[in-house]
């Protein structure tokens, strides 16, 4: 006698790994040759796919603000860095516009927005970066490292995503319940 729920949200969405061992077939797929298990972060799956979505939109949107404060700040960094920072805030702005207006799955296109932030803060070290003893106020000290933090931060996002910790909307996990 097989317990079946007709409400089960994922045998409702077309979602059937019934008959599979363990009923964890997306999880057996990572095992390696030899073992018997996947690795450990292959077990932690977070399925709040809108939630991911807007925290992904979110950290970019602070990296595209932050950027946008440092070049109105008046303390460049090094040599033309108001307008590559002005170019990551566009790109962020886009970015966020898209991520709130449509379903497209632009995760990806998310990275050299990370990546062009982290390399204008890396410029900044070995030029003249907005800090105290540089003669920057603590706010603005404080903004500039926020562009490291929040450029961190979707690059580790965007790896637990891609690893499958994690879902970002629309797509979804289907758990099984």
């Amino acid at each position: 006698m097989a317990m079946e729920d007709e409400n089960s949200p994922a045998l409702r969405a077309g979602v059937d790994f019934r008959g599979t061992p363990n009923a964890t077939r997306p999880v057996l797929e990572h095992i390696t040759p030899g073992n018997k298990r996947a690795p450990f972060l292959r077990y932690i799956r977070i399925n709040l796919p809108r939630t991911t979505r807007l925290l992904l939109v979110a950290v970019i949107a602070m990296i595209g603000g932050a950027s946008a404060s440092v070049a109105l700040s008046g303390h460049e960094p090094f040599q033309y860095a108001t307008q590559t920072l002005w170019s990551v805030c566009g790109a962020a702005a886009l970015f966020v516009a898209l991520g709130l207006m449509t379903s497209f799955r632009i995760w990806k296109w998310g990275l050299p927005i990370a990546l062009s932030s982290l390399l204008i803060y890396l410029g900044g070290l070995l030029g003249n970066a907005p800090y105290v003893w540089n003669g920057a106020s603590v706010v603005a000290a404080a903004i500039w490292n926020l562009t490291l933090l929040a450029s961190l931060a979707y690059l580790v996002l965007s790896w637990a995503l891609h690893y499958g910790m994690i879902v970002a909307a629309p797509d979804n996990q289907h758990f099984l319940d």
